[in-house]
Parts: C-alpha cells; structure tokens; sequence
C-alpha cells in the first residue's frame, strides 16, 4: 500500500513523501528523543543506515540521528553505558549472521541490569528460506527470533506488517518504559515497503518519566503498619541499583537513615544511591564487599526489618542467601524486574514481603516526610565506624603496584562529572572494598550480573557520546582487554581514559581457583596470559599512553591530563600483582 504521509511542523500540516518502514522506524524512534545509533554496517542493515548521517563528533544537543561505526561486540554495550550517564535511550545494530550474537552480548546485560536499550537486528528475506541464504536467520538457520524471544519473551518484536509497525513500537515503548531492552527484528520485505502513518507520541526515555504514579495504597499500607513493626527492631537498609537511578536518592537516603536510626548497606551499583558522608553507612555488600557490611547483615534474624530500595537479588550481592527478617519492604517501580517472581521477590525472604509501588524518589519522599512526623520508637542507632574492613592487605611483589593504595589515591582525585565503568576483571572486586564509600565527584558502574569481559569499554563510550563534557573512565584487565582491542581505533578521538590492569594472568582466576580447586597446581588453572605491549597497540589506534609507575608517583599527572581539554583518549597501562588479594569473591565456594 502506498500513500502520503502526513507529518506535523512547527507552523502547520504538510504532505510529505511516503517512506519506507525503515524512515518510518528511525523517524519513530526520534519521536522517542532517540538520536544515537552504534554497530556496523553490512547486509540487512544498509537499507537502514542509508538514511543515518554517520557521527562526526559526539554533540549531546544534535536533533539528527547519527550512526558511531565500531564493532558490535562493543556496539551492544554503548546503549547501557548511554542510559546509565543520562537516563536516556539509544540503540545498537548488527548485520545478520555472527554479528548478531556479538552485538546481543550486550543485550542480555542490558536485560540482567533492567536497563533500556533497543537493539535493531535484520532478518533474511523470507522467500530466501529454504534456499540456503548467507547468514540464514530462519528456523533451518540461526533461527534468530526463536533466540532472541527466548532471551526476551515480551520484549521481541518482528515488524513483519507495514500496516501495524506503529502500534509493535508503541508496546516496545511501553517495554522499554519498565526498564527492560527490546530487540526490534527487521524483516527487509516488510520494512522496505511504504507504511500507513508516523508515530508522534514524544517520549524522553528516561526514569523521570517512567510510570510516575504512586500506588498509594501500598504506600498507605506500610505507613500503616512499618511504625507499629518497628517498635523495639531494628531496621537494615539495603540499596539496591534501581535506586541509583533516581539523582536526589543520596539525600533521600541519609534522611531515611537518620529518621530510623538505621544502618545502610549498598550494592555494587546501588553506591550511588548512598552519600559518603551518611554516618550510618556499614558499605559494599556482597562480592567486594566491606567487612562491616557483611557482618551487620549476616546478623540479621526474625526480629529485624529490612528495607530494600529497589531488590538487588542477584549472587554477587546476596549469595543465593534468602533475607532473613521478620518483614521485607521492597521500594519499586519497576513491574518485572530481572530475578522477580510474578514481579516481586516473595521468594527470597523469610518473613513477610510488601511491595511499595511508584518512582522510588517520589514515594521515598512521601513516606520519609510521613515517618519524621510520626518518629516511630527507635532503638539506638549503630555507632558511626569510619574504617569499613578488618583484614590486613598484604604488599605486591615488586615491580608492581600497591592496588589498594592505588585505588585510595584515585579518590583523592576525582572531579565533579567524573563517570566510570569497572570491567569483570580485578577492577570490579577490588575497587569497591578499598574506597568503602561511594564518591560524590565519581558514579562508578559495573555490568557484573552477565559479567561479559570488555563489556566496560563499549558501556564508557556510550557514556561519553551521551555526555561529551563528562570526563569518562573504563577500568579494565588485560584478559577484557583482549576482546575490545580491535575497536580502540574508532574510540580514538573520544577523550576516554582506559586503566588496563595488566599482570599477565586472569586475575580473577588466579585468586578464586585456590578455593575452588585446592588440590590442583596453578598449572591447571589456565590462567596465564602472553605479555602485551598496551601503550605501542594504544598509540598504533591514535590513543596516547602511559604507564603508572610502581610508586604511582606519575598518577596525579595522569589524572591532570585525564581532565585537561581536548586530548585524545588516553591508554593507562597500570603493572598489577595478581596475587594481592584486596576485595573478597564469596562466590568462589559456589563454584
């Protein structure tokens, strides 16, 4: 079918030329404020791009939609990194073939973190099936769709008919708008036909404008009962990464504490969420996580309540362990969240578990304001402990540096805007048990849940395209570095600042296979790795490069130069002992 699409202007109604489903998509997903498009170019997707302009440089303001060329390994991250520095949406795309299964590693993170992100993947030409296509998606194929609704039941959508495309991408909005990914599948005959009418609902894509009303009677529920509870327990807080989300929560938090009389505890992510100075943070819970965090919440018992902001059920921060409470409440706006039953978390806790629906901001808000009111009978708060750990680190072998030390310097330089990503390497173990605290000048984010190597790199340049002014940092290993090596070039004007941790060996592996396997020599963990020379590979792309020295005596240089304007993006090899156990794996003795 072919007609004249009507389309709106600033001034009046025009007839337009009619487009094809492709203009149709990437006009749609405009509407949607999404103007930021990463992958690769090849067969299935040219017919797509040829309407992108290609990026020049990142412009945080540009209304045109562009396409940043790099690989799709790295591609499937930059739409995680992109929302979680500006709340905002954007997309990756694959040619058929393996480059589908590259770019989707980013994907299921994506769907692990409850992030959105849109992921436009082609299909064969349907009357090719049966005859052997190249890169064959059908069921005798790859059998692309039967994968991707596997990974994402609700959030796979064909746009097989040009005449209700526009009503497919209103339910993938809607997916998108309770924090889940979506993978819009592109069939070439359906999306290459003209369509029937645009879409022009606007959409920021942002959790400000999530779903933003307050179940008030889950609400009215727990200012009902959580005072009458409370009398003479004690209440644990945990903050969870949903929480992060939301700008203000530091503030809300430590309001929260105060108002309770109440510790703190913060995931991985959830960190942010946190103020450095609220005095009744006890830290890292979990993998990394800091001696006092783990000994408050492994005392927790049936008289106590639990107050998660947004539940982090994941093994990294609970340990398949379930809460023990007497009651749970759960802060949420999110409907399914990943590791949910039937949306909530019933089946991780002992005792009783309430939902408290809305924007966790604007219900935490409500309820704080209603508690200080009321001031429920509290127990003495915790006494104020400003070393987090117990254990004693002991030094590196020479030649290397001291990672702790390392990371307490970090701290002291970091400066207003600074946005940084931990790899699954060392990085996102270790770092979080040195600082204890969260960072007001440093959101620092780890993709830890599908805890896919390089992922970190791809996450930092989606930061920077979406917030060119921000100064970004990827803290990396030497066994991530090896599947994000081939993309430095495309990142090279970037500005980005890229820590590699090198010290030969999956480090990770290094320390947990004792546990794991303790009557077997080193030999049998696999785990050495061939020498690279970063900085000669860093400057072969365009990169520049240093190199810490073992004292870090050249690290406040490094960071002055990280921050300064207009460099290019910056290789910081970074000499490691793998064997400086700083940040515990629980995890290892589930292995």
């Amino acid at each position: 079918m072919t007609m004249d699409l009507v389309v709106e202007t600033a001034s009046d109604i025009r007839v337009a030329k009619p487009k094809t489903g492709y203009e149709f998509l990437i006009d749609t997903l405009a509407t949607w404020h999404v103007r930021h498009y990463a992958g690769v170019t090849g067969g299935g997707v040219i017919h797509l791009l040829k309407h992108l302009e290609p990026m020049a440089v990142p412009d945080e303001g540009g209304e045109l939609p562009v396409f940043f060329n790099i690989g799709e390994y790295v591609a499937g991250f930059i739409p995680l990194g992109y929302y979680l520095a500006s709340g905002k949406v954007s997309a990756a795309i694959a040619t058929t073939g393996a480059a589908t299964r590259l770019l989707t590693c980013g994907l299921s993170d994506a769907k692990l973190h409850n992030i959105p992100a849109i992921y436009l993947i082609p299909l064969s030409p349907a009357d090719t099936r049966y005859r052997a296509p190249l890169q064959d998606t059908s069921p005798e194929g790859a059998d692309v769709v039967a994968q991707l609704k596997a990974e994402l039941p609700s959030g796979t959508f064909v746009l097989n008919d040009p005449d209700h495309i526009g009503e497919q991408l209103e339910q993938a909005r809607k997916h998108l708008d309770q924090g889940s990914p979506v993978a819009l599948l592109m069939p070439p005959e359906a999306l290459g036909k003209t369509v029937s009418e645009p879409v022009h609902t606007p959409w920021r894509g942002d959790y400000a404008h999530k779903p933003n009303k307050i179940d008030h009677g889950s609400l009215a529920h727990f200012l009902a009962e959580f005072p009458r509870q409370v009398v003479g327990r004690r209440v644990v807080i945990l903050a969870g990464e949903e929480a992060a989300m939301y700008s203000y929560m530091p503030v809300l938090t430590t309001r929260l504490c105060k108002v309770l009389q109440a510790p703190i505890v913060w995931s991985i992510n959830g960190a942010n969420a946190v103020a450095r100075n609220n005095s009744f943070g006890f830290g890292y819970l979990g993998f990394g996580g800091n001696d006092r965090a783990m000994q408050l919440w492994k005392s927790l018992g049936p008289d106590d309540i639990v107050i998660t902001l947004g539940f982090c059920p994941d093994e990294y921060t609970l340990n398949f362990s379930d809460i023990p409470a007497h009651t749970t409440w759960n802060f949420t706006n999110l409907v399914a969240p990943y590791g949910s039953v039937g949306g909530g978390f019933r089946h991780r806790v002992r005792g009783e578990y309430f939902d408290v629906r809305g924007p966790i901001d604007q219900v935490l808000s409500e309820a704080i304001g209603r508690l200080e009111d009321l001031r429920p009978s509290r127990p003495p708060a915790p006494a104020f402990v400003a070393d987090l750990n117990d254990r004693k680190i002991m030094p590196p072998r020479p030649g290397t540096i001291d990672i702790a030390r390392f990371y307490q310097e970090l701290d002291r330089q970091w400066q207003p805007g600074s946005i940084a990503f931990d790899d699954v390497c060392l990085a996102y173990k270790d770092r979080q048990y040195v600082t204890q605290r969260p960072h007001p000048n440093a959101r620092f984010h780890s993709l830890y849940r599908g805890s896919a190597m390089g992922g970190a790199f791809g996450a930092a340049i989606g930061a920077k395209l979406a917030k060119p002014d921000a100064t970004v940092f990827a803290f990396t290993g030497d066994g991530c570095f090896r599947l994000i090596a081939g993309c430095l070039a495309e990142a090279r004007s970037l500005g980005i600042v890229l820590f590699v941790l090198d010290n030969g060996a999956l480090g990770i592996m290094v320390q947990g296979l004792p546990v794991v396997i303790p009557d077997y020599s080193s030999s049998r963990y696999h785990s050495d790795l061939h020498r690279i020379d970063f900085g000669a590979m860093a400057r072969a792309c365009g990169w520049s490069s240093r190199k810490l020295m073992p004292d870090l005596s050249n690290l406040a240089e490094i960071m002055r130069e990280s921050y300064s304007p207009g460099h290019p993006s910056i290789l910081v090899e970074v000499p490691v002992d793998a064997e400086q156990v700083v940040g515990q794996n629980p995890r290892a003795n589930n292995l």
